[in-house]
């Protein structure tokens, strides 16, 4: 097991907490060009699209600093006019890139996912190789891992945050009933019981967006199968039916069967979850540290003040003392770039990836940065608990950066009929593992 260079920048960025402390950020000194005219000639107007997946108020942070962004870029490049557009995240991912790649039209500038969807887009040859332009500004040694958007050598896409993923709690809640986070199985049910008895939901679910039940059980199975589990599904050195994953879905049915997530969990979606967590409705909820941007933030929330983290409880297996973290999304670009498209995009990502940036980033949005901070005054006391939880763990990607797309809608749909009890969890398994070799079978 690999420990990923992602726990270890998270301590770089907590000792910079201690020593830097009051420092203000590193500006990089980039010129400002005029965008109009040049030289006393008329520059050439040029739109460029871009789309991003921003589109929940929680993300409106984010949105406002990608407008600054664009506007210091527009003014790098002459002519320069970038015209943005918002989808749905799992809307983009499943079906409008998957076409427009297909096409052959992908968006010139998109946010987009690392893992098996540039893996596929790469291989379609319309997604733009930027190893050179990596190298051409000096972001190989900036990047914190470029792993997960790395095809065959050639890099494809720049992360621009990490994440964590893992149960946060409401310690106002556990310190009333005496609770303690779980670090066995036993001790997790224990506590569960405890919380339902008191009168509380212990775990926020929304399985109307059936990715969001699946965080769970795939990080169970990586628990009790280890940190490689996933990565054999597509060589055929795992499987669906093997006892680890079988055991992971069935202690989530467990879940269900007792009560301890959100009643009607079908009619929920993921966003609707957070929103029970964020108001006390809900003790615990299952999430990636995306998710601070809500529980963190007072605005949204009223357990801000109370907000802890705990990872999944170890279960005896192969994969005890693991935990899921790595740096899967980010920009990429379409391959089909005039030479002022090009200029354009590079400047994106020279503006981009600065540190004031990603400070910025991760004060008001709590997403942790894609490169190590020198200054990081002001971040939040949950993201100190977290990276403190996460030392000394090995890591590994979400299991859908290591399956094909379309395990993952089926395994989405094969959930929500668990979740429903239209279909037992061996037999949903039993499905999954024959959708797996069909899809190994066209590889």
């Amino acid at each position: 097991m690999k420990k990923n260079r992602l726990i270890t920048s998270f301590t770089m960025i907590l000792a910079a907490m201690l020593v830097l402390a009051g420092c203000s950020s590193t500006k990089n000194d980039t010129s400002q060009g005029t965008n109009g005219k040049q030289g006393g000639e008329k520059v050439k107007e040029f739109e460029m699209s871009l789309r991003h997946t921003f589109i929940n108020e929680a993300d409106q942070t984010r949105v406002a600093l990608l407008t600054d962004v664009i506007k210091a870029v527009e003014n790098e490049v002459p002519g320069l006019k970038i015209v943005t557009e918002g989808v749905d995240v799992v809307v983009n991912r499943s079906t409008k890139l998957k076409a427009e790649f297909a096409a052959g039209t992908p968006p010139k500038i998109f946010y987009g996912f690392g893992g098996s969807d540039t893996e596929n887009f790469a291989k379609t040859g319309h997604l733009l190789d930027l190893t050179d332009i990596v190298d051409e500004l000096g972001l190989k040694d900036q990047i914190q891992d470029f792993s997960e958007f790395t095809v065959n050598g050639k890099i494809y896409g720049i992360p621009d945050n990490g994440y964590i993923e893992g149960f946060f709690y409401n310690k106002k809640i556990f310190s009333e009933l005496n609770l303690a986070p779980p670090t066995t199985w036993e001790e997790f049910l224990a506590m569960c019981e405890t919380l339902k008895t008191n009168g509380y939901t212990p775990l926020a679910l929304g399985a109307a967006d059936a990715w969001s039940i699946n965080m769970i059980p795939t990080n169970f199975a990586a628990t009790l199968g280890g940190a490689d589990f996933f990565r054999g599904l597509k060589t055929g050195e795992s499987k669906w039916t093997d006892p680890a994953m079988v055991e992971a879905y069935e202690k989530v049915k467990e879940l269900l069967d007792k009560g301890y997530y959100t009643e009607n969990t079908l009619g929920f979606k993921h966003s609707e979850a957070q929103a029970q967590f964020s108001s006390g409705k809900a003790a615990i909820i299952f999430d990636g540290t995306w998710g601070l941007n809500t529980y963190a933030n007072k605005d949204r929330s009223v357990v801000a003040d109370d907000l802890g983290f705990f990872k999944v409880p170890n279960f005896g297996g192969k994969g005890d003392n693991t935990i899921n973290a790595s740096f899967s999304t980010g920009y990429s670009f379409s391959a089909h770039l005039d030479d002022n498209e090009l200029t354009a995009v590079k400047a994106f990502i020279k503006e981009y990836y600065q540190e004031k940036w990603q400070k910025r980033q991760l004060l008001e949005s709590n997403r942790f940065p894609a490169i190590v901070l020198t200054d990081t005054e002001g971040v939040e006391p949950i993201i100190k608990e977290v990276s403190d939880t996460a030392q000394g763990m090995a890591t590994f990607p979400a299991f859908d950066a290591l399956v094909q797309p379309k395990i993952k809608t089926d395994l989405e749909a094969g959930i929500q009929q668990v979740v429903g009890n239209k279909v037992t969890v061996e037999k949903m398994l039993e499905n999954m593992q024959s959708f797996q070799e069909r899809e190994n079978n066209k590889d």
